[in-house]
C-alpha cells in the first residue's frame, strides 16, 4: 500500500496519495522477520518492503530519516543473528530461507542507495555469496548457474520433461528440526551431503520439497537483487 500509494504521487501530484503512502509507512515501520528465528510460513510475506525505498526521494530530510532508521534496524538485528549462528549468516532457517538471504541482501544495497552510506555492503556481499556457493554445501542455490548447482530440484516439470531450467532460485537450507517435521518429504539414501549438514540441511534431492524447490517469488526477488549489484558502485 505504501509502494502503491508512492506510486499515484509520481503519477498525478496528488498530495493525498503522498500523505497516504506516509501513513502505511508509518504502519509497516520496521516490522519484518529480521531477528526472529522463528516465523510462520510467508507471515512477513513480502520480504523487504521495498515501499520505504520508493517513498524515500519523496520526503522530508526528518521522514527520510526515519524511512533510512527502520532499514537500519532490521538490518542491525539480522547482524545481530549472524553473530549467533555458526554459519554467521543473518537469516534464519526457515522455509524459503533463501529467499530472506535476497530479501537481507537488497535491503542492504537500497539503504546505500538511498543514504549513500556503504557500510553494509560486505555485510550484503556475504549473503549474496551464500547464494552463489560460499556455503557449507558448497552449492550454487540457483538452478544451472555456477560450478555446482541443484541438479535434482523439486519441480516436476523438469523431472518430467528432463529439461532443465536455468536461474530459477531454490528454497535454501532448513533447520534440521524444522526438515525432520514435515511429511512428505524424504531424500534418496544415501545422502552425499551427510558431512556438511548441520544445524541448517539442504539436500539436492527431488524428494527434499523443502530446501530443493525452485520459488517464482525468491526467483523473482533475486532478479531485483542482480540489479542492484549491478548498478551499487
Amino acid at each position: 500500500m505504501e509502494w502503491g500509494a508512492a506510486e499515484l504521487f509520481r503519477a498525478t501530484a496528488r498530495r493525498q496519495y503522498l500523505e497516504d503512502a506516509k501513513r502505511y509507512a508509518n504502519l509497516a515501520a520496521a516490522e519484518s522477520w529480521m531477528g526472529q528465528q522463528q516465523t510462520g510460513h510467508y507471515q512477513y510475506y513480502p520480504f523487504m518492503n521495498a515501499g520505504h525505498f520508493r517513498l524515500y526521494e519523496l520526503v522530508d530530510r526528518q521522514f527520510k530519516k526515519t524511512l533510512a532508521g527502520w532499514y537500519r534496524a532490521g538490518i542491525g538485528l539480522c547482524i545481530s543473528a549472524g553473530e549467533n549462528n555458526p554459519y554467521r549468516i543473518g537469516v534464519p532457517f526457515i522455509w524459503c530461507s533463501n529467499n530472506l538471504t535476497a530479501a537481507l541482501a537488497t535491503q542492504c544495497l537500497l539503504y546505500e542507495l538511498m543514504t549513500g552510506d556503504p557500510c553494509y555492503r560486505e555485510f550484503a556481499a556475504k549473503h549474496r555469496d551464500w547464494l552463489l556457493g560460499r556455503n557449507p554445501w558448497g552449492y550454487s542455490m540457483f538452478t544451472e548457474i555456477g560450478g555446482v548447482y541443484p541438479k535434482d530440484p523439486h519441480l516436476m516439470t523438469m523431472q518430467l520433461a528432463k529439461r532443465p531450467v536455468r536461474g530459477g532460485l531454490v528454497d535454501g537450507p532448513v533447520y534440521e528440526r524444522i526438515f525432520n517435521s514435515l511429511k512428505g518429504v524424504a531424500i534418496s539414501e544415501p545422502d552425499p551431503l551427510t558431512l556438511f549438514q548441520g544445524q541448517a540441511v539442504y539436500h539436492d534431492d527431488v524428494q527434499d520439497y523443502s530446501s530443493n524447490e525452485p520459488t517464482m517469488d525468491g526467483t523473482a526477488s533475486a532478479i531485483l537483487l542482480w540489479a542492484l549489484c549491478g548498478s551499487a558502485r
